[in-house]
């Protein structure tokens, strides 16, 4: 008997085994305990799905609560008619969603392969035939990460991201007075695509307007979440469940044991009540410290495997307090420098070539420095000499 295994990555390769032999189990389905279609006998196999049939066909998953979530199939609504009259394709777009397919799925996929790959490079791209801001979302930062690999083309490039974006987030804003069950999951999958354009899309030529430039995705990054709150159990039982739980992904460790996690509990003896004098101040810098403390231990715990530590970056904005969000926007001093701390995990992710946050640890630190008296300058010692 001679069994074809097929590997996305490799040529396919004939394997031939004797009469009683079975095949091999793969990982994917030994670590969930089901059968695997590579044991059966060719006739037995079942007939492949579509990505549709695989999604409608899963059971309810009991939630959290006890409550069985009946599965909604986002892949139902209709695609989107297409306006064009005649027959003639805009090349440039092909070429834009091909580069997208092709390249920057990976690298959105951290250049992991199955489900992490499948979620950018298969279910987003079909849903953004059925959503045009998702669709028009994709283009955008495609033709921006185009824009990055061929700097001799930056200007072609970023008109035609513009015109994308543009586009893509007029009809989100529509669409998310709307949100539902059917539509939750293009909306989580832009929310994300918008935090890497609100990125990749800043000039950072110098420092200048602190909300527009540093603060804007900060909000996109909770309104990101807030998506995710509203509809949980249906996102997480969904091709959004590898991003989900990176997302989400916590270890325990004693701060004490991480590398320059001291400099960040440095920080609670200048938010104390008695050097602020004001106690609501107070508080919600040490709610912020302490979210950062833990974010830069998960991602200190990852940078040391060599794991990427862009996602676990991130959980930061999404805990602060709305108070100390009030601070950084009145550009207090204390706030600032706390900013300024979490820069260092910004620039982590710059040296894993993290594209769209190439440039950013930098400017937001120059930023700060420029906001804050020069009395303040000594808290920023650390962050810039790991920057620097």
């Amino acid at each position: 008997m001679t069994l074809v295994v097929a590997d996305a990555t490799k040529t396919p390769a004939a394997i031939t085994y004797q009469c009683n032999e079975t095949g091999p189990v793969c990982n994917n389905c030994e670590r969930r305990q089901i059968t695997c279609d590579f044991q059966l006998a060719p006739g037995e196999r079942p007939a492949p799905e579509s990505t549709s049939d695989r999604i409608s066909n899963t059971p309810p998953v009991p939630s959290e609560n006890g409550d069985v979530q009946v599965h909604v199939n986002p892949f139902d609504p209709p695609n989107l008619v297409s306006t064009k009259k005649t027959t003639d394709l805009d090349i440039d777009d092909l070429q834009l969603m091909h580069h997208f397919t092709t390249v920057l799925a990976y690298d959105l996929a951290n250049q992991q392969t199955g489900e992490a790959l499948a979620l950018w490079q298969t279910y987003a791209v079909e849903l953004g035939f059925k959503h045009d801001f998702l669709l028009r979302g994709l283009l955008a930062v495609s033709a921006l990460h185009q824009s990055y690999l061929k700097p001799h083309l930056k200007t072609e490039y970023d008109v035609k991201a513009s015109t994308h974006q543009s586009i893509a987030i007029h009809s989100f804003q529509e669409t998310l007075v709307h949100v539902s069950e059917t539509n939750c999951h293009a909306l989580f999958a832009f929310s994300c695509i918008i935090i890497v354009l609100s990125f990749a899309s800043s000039s950072k030529d110098k420092a200048s307007d602190f909300q527009t430039d540093v603060l804007h995705w900060f909000y996109l990054l909770r309104g990101c979440n807030e998506v995710l709150n509203l509809y949980r159990e249906t996102l997480r039982s969904s091709f959004l469940k590898p991003l989900l739980d990176e997302l989400h992904y916590a270890e325990n460790h004693a701060a004490h044991d991480i590398d320059d996690a001291n400099h960040i509990t440095d920080l609670f003896s200048l938010c104390s009540p008695t050097n602020l004098g004001d106690k609501e101040k107070s508080q919600a810098c040490t709610l912020a410290i302490h979210a950062l403390l833990s974010t830069f231990v998960q991602a200190s715990i990852l940078r040391k495997r060599g794991e990427g530590t862009v996602l676990a970056s991130f959980v930061w904005p999404v805990n602060l307090p709305p108070k100390f969000l009030e601070l950084l926007s009145e550009k207090q001093p204390e706030a600032l420098i706390i900013l300024a701390h979490y820069c260092v995990l910004i620039y982590w992710g710059e040296v894993q070539d993290t594209w769209f946050l190439i440039g950013w640890a930098r400017y937001m630190l120059d930023t700060i420095k420029e906001l804050t008296p020069e009395e303040w300058h000594e808290h920023l010692q650390w962050p810039e000499r790991i920057i620097r």
